[in-house]
């Protein structure tokens, strides 16, 4: 079985103000084998969601130019009724990326060059690399060629769900549950996956372009794996779970990929 996990925590630093710190994890593998969990019965589960939701009542989407971007094409989980607004949003966000690379770098990314001072972005936020890791990603952004728009999965939301909802209550990050779980595990919980598989976690970042986007630049992440995993051919299907409380960060959300998953019945 081969198995790759590339795991990192991005911390970006507020130094003049006690702002949200957004931080990234990701993770990816090629599965060639099945992983098996035994459930244990969350009686706190339907809590959790109503608090989530709760807090994501007040988000407020960012504004999509409709002469720039086809909504009937890249809005794939609009009408998917187990999401939150966020949720849909970030999805469509990604589908934006993929579709027209150059376009979302020169709209979303690009402009952030200006805003750096030596390393600090904005005028409070420590970056590890500065503006060089903007640049990078915009030079990657405009040499890489369209992708297929990402369809939502109801499973990998589940799945996503149940690790954000979780580290929102205990505060902790990365990609191994409380329960000891990891992504695919979780994955498996709801449906199976065939060919490879991967999961981005970002704290702190509260709208779906910030998400987006800082996933994107992957700031401090030598292996830049979330910008890999947004932007891979090999996944067609995602699940995004945001959680608007987090004990540490103030917010989490994980998404979820696979190159083709099936449903549990």
């Amino acid at each position: 079985m081969k198995k790759i996990m590339l795991l990192r925590c991005a911390f970006v630093l507020a130094v003049l103000s006690a702002l949200a710190i957004p931080v990234s994890a990701g993770s990816i593998k090629d599965k060639f084998g099945s992983f098996k969990e035994s459930l244990k019965k969350d009686t706190k589960k339907e809590d959790k969601s109503a608090k989530s939701s709760k807090a994501n009542s007040k988000y407020k989407r960012e504004p999509v130019d409709e002469t720039v971007w086809d909504l009937s094409v890249l809005d794939t989980a609009r009408d998917a009724d187990y999401m939150d607004e966020i949720e849909k949003d970030i999805i469509l966000e990604m589908n934006m990326a993929r579709s027209n690379p150059k376009k979302y770098a020169e709209l979303y990314i690009e402009p952030r060059i200006k805003k750096f001072n030596g390393k600090t972005y904005g005028g409070n936020l420590l970056t590890f690399e500065g503006a060089d890791v903007v640049k990078e990603c915009v030079k990657f952004m405009n040499g890489h060629k369209s992708l297929p728009v990402l369809s939502p999965s109801k499973g990998l939301t589940r799945a996503a769900k149940d690790h954000a909802d979780a580290q929102s209550l205990s505060g902790q990050t990365g990609h191994t549950g409380a329960d000891g779980s990891d992504p695919f595990t979780r994955m498996e919980r709801y449906g199976s996956y065939t060919g490879s598989a991967g999961e981005n976690i970002s704290y702190g970042s509260k709208t779906a372009r910030e998400i987006v986007v800082t996933l994107l630049i992957d700031d401090g992440v030598k292996s830049r794996g979330h910008r890999k995993n947004i932007m891979s051919k090999e996944f067609t299907h995602t699940g995004v779970g945001f959680a608007g409380t987090h004990k540490a960060y103030g917010c989490e959300c994980v998404l979820d990929f696979a190159r083709s998953y099936k449903e549990k019945e």
